[in-house]
């Protein structure tokens, strides 16, 4: 599977993220401010402008490069022991949720659409369904679940979601913990179990979700940074693109995040 996020995509967020037009990242990298959009819309940098791009907006210099040629990617087997996870990717609001079976319950995390595929992946009715965050690709499918279904998720979303019940940071629910992760969206969680994290929007393979704000990008590699503490082997699920694990992104993730 290929990365959700390219070249362009990455120091268009960490640009953003840190309040930068291009005029000021261009004169800085000393490169034109049409080149530098032409990058931002997908051209193939040099060698050169990735370093230079990369010093400027204080990102990894040769994980940002092995992005840019497209040789970095994170071939993992995303099976963990005591767990069966299966992705379903909601091609309407291209995300992906999770139908999970683990010791204590079968699970749906997010539900963004593809509901049919979730059901028939779990193979029976779900105990719950586990919120990272509350977008529209995250959430849009919950109308279509059966009835008494009971979700969970940030305490913000209690009120924004019809029945949504709150979970607090550190609580423990179905083997899974609940770890408040603000930086995407304030009300992001991530969901950690043994060998498995479910980390919604915060971290994709090689990059990270976009801050909701100019002062939420600091937030959001603290909080990638502490996902990133978990065990060396621990299997990241995330709302866009491939499975990944926290050695990799230790090794290959063009944030400042290790």
């Amino acid at each position: 599977m290929p990365l959700e996020d390219d070249f362009c995509d990455i120091i268009r967020k960490a640009r953003w993220g840190q309040g930068l037009g291009i005029t000021d990242v261009a004169s800085s990298a000393g490169i034109a401010p049409l080149r530098l959009e032409a990058l931002e819309a997908g051209q193939m940098p040099s060698a050169g402008e990735v370093d230079r791009i990369a010093e400027v907006l204080s990102l990894r210099s040769a994980q940002l490069r092995a992005i840019a040629t497209g040789s970095a990617a994170p071939w993992v087997a995303s099976k963990v022991p005591g767990f069966s996870v299966t992705a379903v990717f909601a091609a309407d609001v291209g995300a992906f949720a999770y139908a999970v079976r683990g010791p204590l319950g079968a699970l749906l995390v997010d539900c963004g659409g593809g509901v049919p595929e979730l059901l028939d992946a779990l193979g029976t009715p779900p105990d719950a369904v586990l919120l990272t965050h509350g977008h529209r690709d995250h959430v849009a499918g919950l109308t279509a679940l059966p009835h008494g279904v009971p979700v969970y998720a940030h305490p913000s979303l209690s009120g924004r979601i019809p029945g949504a019940r709150a979970l607090q940071d550190g609580e423990t629910l179905f083997g899974l913990k609940a770890s408040y992760a603000p930086g995407h969206s304030p009300d992001m969680l991530a969901f950690t179990g043994d060998g498995l994290a479910f980390v919604g929007d915060t971290i994709f393979a090689g990059s990270l979700g976009r801050a909701d704000a100019v002062a939420s990008y600091p937030v959001l590699l603290e909080t990638a940074r502490r996902i990133l503490a978990l065990p060396e082997g621990t299997r990241l699920f995330c709302g866009h693109g491939p499975v990944t694990t926290v050695a990799w992104e230790r090794d290959h993730n063009a944030f400042p995040v290790a």
